[in-house]
């Protein structure tokens, strides 16, 4: 069953979301009228998608945030629906904390078994009108998913239940699909849906770029931080940052810190382990769980995160960090 073609699998959705639901929006920016403005920026990132590890996902975003508020920089957290639910029912303090403070923006991100993920066509969305098409990716974004068959439930889930638990709608949300078909449908479910900017990697991206209607968060270095662990803190921003000058792009510079929460303290993530070492067809064992890393290579992680944040913070004379709101307000 696991190799039958994919526009053999029966359409699951009987009802039609005839318009998108309403969406709080996004509450001001406190600190919007100072931005500074300088040539070089720093967006840090947080890819929030462990659900194999809950307890020890809540306890590093908690840990990010008290750097984040300590030194004031801002953070941009990219939650999923599972795990925003995780925290709602398991983890409300945390999840009250991404809802009020005051350096963080919560945006959104979506994983596989959604069958729009990169290469993950299970369900044959290609094979769909751009009606039905939008119809489908619709209702994914505003019901959850049954994680061992990839089918939507009758549940909240989606864009649309990270919206409901936060207060507002995620500003950010992206889409790398199989098709431009299917990441137009995406996109347009995304900003029907209240998303404001939308992200993409692979080549210099300037302020004010934009894909299908929204602005692309800007970016002309990809720093994964989590591959530079053990290398000097100071010394790997500062490449990053003379990358950003040498990508091709214009003034002003943005660097993208990224990091995801699995990195922390696992050896892979809970999507890859379950979704693509489990292969890309259903059924799915979502009880699968990659290796904790040792205590020695967690601290080593978090060290060099901890010194990047305040290096940054040192530095914002030259280097101002932002997060995707305070970007917002630059392109008005």
């Amino acid at each position: 069953m696991g190799n039958a073609p994919a526009t053999q699998i029966a359409s699951p959705f009987p009802e039609v979301v005839e318009s998108p639901p309403a969406t709080a929006t996004q509450p001001p920016v406190t600190n919007e009228a100072s931005v500074p403005v300088t040539e070089d920026y720093a967006i840090f990132s947080i890819n929030v998608q462990d659900f194999s590890h809950p307890a020890e996902s809540a306890a590093v975003l908690n840990r990010i945030i008290d750097l984040h508020e300590e030194l004031n920089v801002p953070v941009d957290v990219y939650l999923t629906d599972v795990m925003a639910r995780i925290y709602a029912e398991q983890y409300p303090d945390l999840l009250a904390r991404l809802k009020t403070s005051p350096v963080v923006a919560v945006s959104y991100h979506y994983r596989a078994p959604r069958p729009y993920a990169n290469n993950y066509d299970w369900l044959g969305l290609s094979a769909m009108s751009a009606d039905e098409l939008y119809q489908t990716v619709m209702r994914y974004e505003t019901r959850a998913v049954d994680p061992v068959t990839g089918q939507t439930t009758d549940d909240a889930g989606g864009y649309q239940y990270v919206a409901d638990v936060i207060g507002y709608a995620p500003y950010a949300a992206s889409s790398i699909a199989d098709s431009a078909e299917i990441d137009s449908a995406v996109l347009q479910v995304f900003n029907d849906l209240g998303a404001q900017m939308t992200v993409v990697h692979g080549r210099a991206l300037n302020l004010g770029d934009m894909k299908k209607g929204l602005p692309i968060r800007p970016e002309h270095y990809d720093y994964k931080l989590f591959e530079f662990v053990g290398q000097d803190a100071m010394t790997s921003f500062e490449s990053a940052l003379t990358q950003a000058h040498e990508s091709g792009g214009v003034a002003p510079y943005f660097v993208g810190v990224k990091m995801h929460d699995n990195d922390f303290f696992a050896t892979r993530s809970a999507w890859l382990t379950v979704y693509v070492d489990g292969g890309k067809r259903p059924n799915w064992d979502p009880s699968l769980a990659a290796p904790l890393l040792t205590q020695a290579e967690q601290d080593a992680m978090w060290a060099l995160y901890e010194q990047t944040v305040r290096y940054v913070a040192s530095q914002t004379s030259r280097v101002t960090p932002v997060n995707i709101p305070m970007v917002l307000e630059m392109l008005k």
